[in-house]
C-alpha cells in the first residue's frame, strides 16, 4: 500500500461514514488511540479517521501510483465528495510513498490533471519519502 487515502477529523464519526460507504479501509482509528510505534510511544491520536489503499505500486513506481490515483478519483468521485462534506471530516489527502534515492536533490512532481481532480474534491496531495535500499516499504 504505497499510495493511501487518509481521512481524519477531531469529531469524525468514522463508523457512521463507513456504514454507508463502499470504502473498506486497511486502518481505522479513533481519537485518543495510541500512535503506532517508534518515537510516538506514549502519544495518542488527536483525531479519528481511516487509511484506504489507493495503489499497491512499489515505492519506485510513482507513475503507476499516480495512474491508480487518477482511476480512483474517477471511480469514487461521488463518494469522495460525500466524504469531504461529511460532518466532522477536517482533512482528506492522498499520500504517495516514494523511495528516497541516494542523490543530492530528489524532485517528484504531479501532473496537472491529478492536481486539478484532487483539488476539485478538496483533497490534498502528499509525498512521504522512505529510506530503503531496495524500493520496498520498511517493515
Amino acid at each position: 500500500m504505497s499510495c493511501v487515502l487518509r481521512a481524519a477529523g477531531e469529531f469524525f464519526p468514522v463508523a457512521a461514514f463507513l456504514a454507508e460507504s463502499p470504502f473498506r479501509p486497511h486502518a481505522v482509528y479513533g481519537k485518543g488511540d495510541p500512535l503506532p510505534g517508534g518515537a510516538s510511544i506514549g502519544r495518542v491520536r488527536s483525531a479519528s479517521g481511516f487509511d484506504l489503499t489507493v495503489s499497491e505500486a512499489g515505492l519506485t513506481d510513482l507513475d503507476t501510483q499516480i495512474f491508480d490515483a487518477l482511476v480512483f478519483l474517477d471511480r469514487y468521485e461521488d463518494e469522495l465528495r460525500r466524504l469531504g462534506g461529511f460532518p466532522g471530516v477536517d482533512a482528506v489527502s492522498i499520500d504517495f510513498a516514494v523511495a528516497w534515492r541516494d542523490v543530492v536533490a530528489q524532485t517528484e512532481s504531479f501532473p496537472s490533471d491529478l492536481l486539478w481532480r484532487a483539488g476539485a474534491l478538496d483533497i490534498a496531495l502528499a509525498i512521504t519519502h522512505y529510506a530503503v535500499a531496495d524500493g520496498r516499504r520498511p517493515s
